[in-house]
């Protein structure tokens, strides 16, 4: 799954936090214009565009707002990698479950707002109904027409809608999994690896509930076509828990600690006590391991050029005075910064 995430296309540094677009968001668009261009309607294409944007639009609102969030807790993102449900890169920020609470809800809560901001104009300036928009499984194709203030104001509402929907499932990766693991961690007995072997077999059941979803649409005329998003939905959810049950039965020894999985969310500092088992690993938990020691050379590679900068960019503050620093060096010191603290908290 890491190599999969080097599939992306660079869209350039925002705000100091260098900005990418994965390849499934790019086969997503193709195969969606594709589609329109299938009809005979001409309006169908730029509707399609139109909704590709706000697609995009909505989902960097999503993560910049897990970004902004965990920069008050003194961690962020380095870099934001956009897929059609969300961001798959690391937000960093430090090891407590209200501070990882309030990061993870802060992505549905963007989309919420945007909801709050079309839903009043859609029921008093157009007189939309307001029970087909609150169908996650029933895309407005009704506002097809030509292309309008209300054709756009519906598809926000209902793209926003479905991104708050999806992500808040209590499942890995999605902010719903970490919402859960959060709360399990901080009012229960559980510590942070117990809440999150939990939040993983909860996963596993949630995939299983879309598969059963999934039959129960099919058979349905009206929303037979919501059955493969479902599955697949299932699928990529049943292998994010798998992949974190995997990561936390490793978690014994200290060289398992630092092979945690990224795309999970946010860095994990908790120790283990117990001792590490010596078992000879097989072929593929060789192979694992070779991985998550390319993952850490490379990160190491990262920080030490991150911190070779810092020194310069510290020179020039001395030398010229804090007017001399870009918006890049203010946040390659808020980085480093936040990663020293993180290192005298664990």
């Amino acid at each position: 799954m890491r190599d999969l995430l080097s599939w992306n296309l660079s869209l350039g540094r925002w705000g100091g936090v260098q900005v990418r677009l994965h390849v499934f968001f790019l086969l997503f668009a193709v195969v969606a214009l594709h589609l329109a261009t299938r009809g005979a309607e001409n309006h169908l294409f730029w509707v399609t565009v139109t909704c590709l944007g706000l697609l995009l639009a909505s989902l960097l609102l999503h993560e910049f707002a897990h970004h902004l969030v965990a920069r008050k807790f003194g961690g962020g993102a380095e870099q934001i990698l956009i897929w059609p449900l969300g961001g798959l890169a690391p937000v960093h920020a430090p090891h407590d479950p209200q501070q990882e609470l309030a990061i993870a809800i802060a992505g549905p809560l963007a989309n919420l707002a945007c909801c709050v901001v079309a839903l009043p104009l859609l029921l008093i300036v157009f007189r939309a109904p307001l029970v087909p928009l609150l169908n996650p499984l029933d895309p407005p194709m009704g506002a097809d027409g030509t292309l309008s203030w209300q054709v756009v104001l519906t598809w926000m509402f209902w793209i926003n809608w479905l991104l708050a929907v999806v992500n808040s499932l209590p499942a890995y990766p999605l902010d719903g999994g970490r919402v859960l693991r959060a709360v399990l961690w901080a009012t229960t007995k559980h510590n942070f690896r117990e809440s999150a072997a939990l939040t993983a077999r909860v996963a596993k059941l949630t995939a299983v509930a879309l598969w059963i979803a999934a039959l129960y649409v099919n058979g349905s005329a009206e929303y037979s076509f919501a059955a493969l998003p479902l599955v697949l939905t299932g699928v990529f959810l049943f292998f994010g828990a798998r992949q974190e049950s995997d990561r936390l039965s490793e978690q014994d020894s200290e060289e398992a600690l630092f092979g945690y999985d990224f795309s999970q969310g946010y860095t994990s500092l908790e120790k283990t006590l117990a001792p590490p088992r010596k078992q000879r690993p097989g072929p593929i938990k060789k192979w694992l391991a070779d991985k998550r020691a390319d993952r850490l050379l490379k990160q190491q590679r990262l920080e030490a050029e991150e911190e070779r900068r810092v020194d310069e960019v510290l020179v020039r503050l001395h030398e010229q005075g804090p007017h001399a620093l870009t918006e890049d060096d203010r946040a390659l010191l808020a980085r480093v910064s936040a990663r020293y603290r993180n290192r005298q908290r664990s």
